[in-house]
């Protein structure tokens, strides 16, 4: 493939990912992205690089037939790469593919099956069910074979992963932003119908309500951490409760659990006050706490309907421990 092709299809790529950030789609560094090269291979987002600035020369040119690195010591490829070499695999039509941990998709995930899609948004997402990939843990093979086995018995181009996120399959970079936000939207939806309560969300990740703004000010002078708070209406009910992971970033960001002792935790409960208060590095640290926090209370909210249990507990704590050695350093970079 010619340098200068290359080079576009690298910044489709990089653009793509930030156009993600700003719709609050993903977050710091978590999910990723990838589009096709040719035959043999795509270029994917790295591991654990945060999207803001992530430039062309930072992509992984990857082998379409394993997920591995084309070139040794070329970059750290996403972990998830294997996924979408699956992709590629199978569908020759499909030129982006994109890794999110969207808010309501990966709540939704918690219904712990495929979704049936209404008449109405079928034509809008482009399928009349929404497979649930099998929940493994992130980065493994058993997570890759089970998209793979996913991938196998669907055509759509939109899939949950279960306490995880969703995979977004397009022709364009612009399908897929498409597709996820009108994912999003769907989910949302249906988030309101199973719940039977309208739930609002936070309009940017770094908005704070009046309420927040000034319980934040105050505990900010007691400490050096970054601190951010959390009012949102779909975490006060586990305020006076012990909130675990059922969703995989939860366990890595936040804690094994959450509870009104801090622990370990980067979040305490206060239900005096009716908030949880996050903590991190800097404020914008503290507030991505926050985003994984309020994301996993709609998991949690959503697993009670369900009947399903959260993350065993040492599989919680093989993620906060792999996160905090490794992806966690990363992304400071």
């Amino acid at each position: 493939m010619a340098h200068n092709q290359k080079s576009e299809i690298c910044q489709i790529v990089v653009d793509l990912a930030k156009d993600f950030l700003k719709t609050g789609l993903v977050v710091r560094t978590w999910g990723n992205f990838s589009s096709r090269l040719d035959e043999d291979a795509f270029v994917i987002t790295p591991s654990g690089k945060a999207y803001e600035g992530m430039q062309q020369t930072d992509l992984v040119t990857v082998a379409s037939a394993d997920g591995k690195p084309f070139v040794a010591g070329s970059g750290k490829p996403s972990s998830e790469s294997p996924m979408h070499a699956r992709v590629y695999q199978r569908f020759p039509e499909i030129k982006i593919v994109a890794h999110t941990h969207q808010v309501y998709a990966s709540a939704l995930t918690l219904l712990g099956t495929d979704i049936d899609v209404p008449e109405q948004w079928q034509s809008v997402l482009g399928t009349a069910k929404i497979p649930l990939s099998a929940y493994a843990l992130p980065g493994t093979k058993k997570l890759h074979n089970n998209m793979g086995e996913t991938l196998a018995r669907s055509d759509a181009k939109t899939v949950l992963m279960g306490r995880h996120g969703a995979f977004i399959l397009a022709e364009t970079a612009a399908e897929c932003l498409r597709l996820a936000e009108d994912l999003e939207r769907f989910c949302a939806g249906l988030y309101t119908e199973r719940l039977g309560r309208q739930s609002m969300q936070r309009p940017e990740i770094m908005s704070d309500s009046d309420k927040e703004k000034s319980v934040a000010g105050a505990l900010q002078k007691t400490t050096q951490e970054g601190v951010a708070v959390s009012a949102d209406s779909e975490v006060q009910p586990w305020l006076s409760r012990t909130l675990k992971p059922y969703l995989d970033d939860f366990a890595q960001i936040c804690g094994t659990s959450v509870s009104q002792k801090r622990g370990t935790a980067n979040v305490v409960f206060d239900p005096a006050a009716q908030v949880a208060i996050c903590f991190g590095k800097d404020e914008a640290d503290a507030k991505n706490v926050r985003a994984v926090l309020e994301k996993n209370a709609r998991a949690a909210n959503i697993a009670q309907i369900s009947s399903l249990s959260p993350i065993p507990a040492w599989e919680a704590l093989l993620m906060r421990l792999v996160y905090q050695l490794k992806y966690s350093r990363q992304a400071n970079r």
